[in-house]
């Protein structure tokens, strides 16, 4: 009789822990969509993060070579009229002969190709102008590339907390 009683009891108290299994497997279901939901997404969120970076940190280095090339021509252009222009002033030192007409002429020249070595200085500055500010702009895409890594670094952390904390929880339950 008694054996029967503890029997009732026990299946009584089944009974009213089957609902709060069925919740707590309800509840663990949808925890499981929503981290892999989440892995998803920081996976999508990673490689299109990670591509854009690339694809800008390229393009900056693309643009740096670019201004490297365009400022090694001007300097060389810039070296060539220093040559000229000392050139030019040699050759009216050592020329005596034909002095006013042959004077005019290489001063007028001389006057041109400074004009010119001006021009190819303003070039210069220009480009070294862009070329700092390429460096800039390729120094923030990496800084934002390392805080987005270490955002990511932070999340995963995120993840494998939450994922313990539910293990703790199953094996309590």
């Amino acid at each position: 009789q008694g054996h029967q009683k503890r029997l009732a009891d026990i299946e009584a108290q089944i009974r009213e822990l089957q609902p709060l299994q069925k919740k707590f497997t309800d509840v663990n279901a949808q925890l499981e969509l929503k981290t892999y939901d989440l892995s998803l997404f920081l996976k999508r969120a990673e490689q299109n993060e990670h591509h854009k970076l690339g694809e800008a940190v390229k393009k900056l280095e693309e643009e740096l070579e670019e201004a490297r090339s365009q400022i090694k021509a001007k300097e060389l252009a810039y070296k060539n009229c220093v040559d000229a222009v000392s050139k030019l002033e040699n050759s009216i030192k050592d020329h005596d002969k034909n002095r006013e007409g042959r004077l005019k002429g290489l001063e007028k020249t001389i006057k041109t190709i400074k004009s010119q070595m001006q021009a190819a200085s303003k070039d210069l500055k220009s480009h070294e102008n862009e070329k700092e500010k390429l460096v800039m702009e390729e120094e923030a895409m990496l800084q934002e590339q390392s805080s987005l890594e270490s955002q990511l670094a932070s999340l995963k952390t995120q993840i494998s907390t939450l994922t313990s904390e539910v293990d703790g929880q199953r094996a309590k339950v």
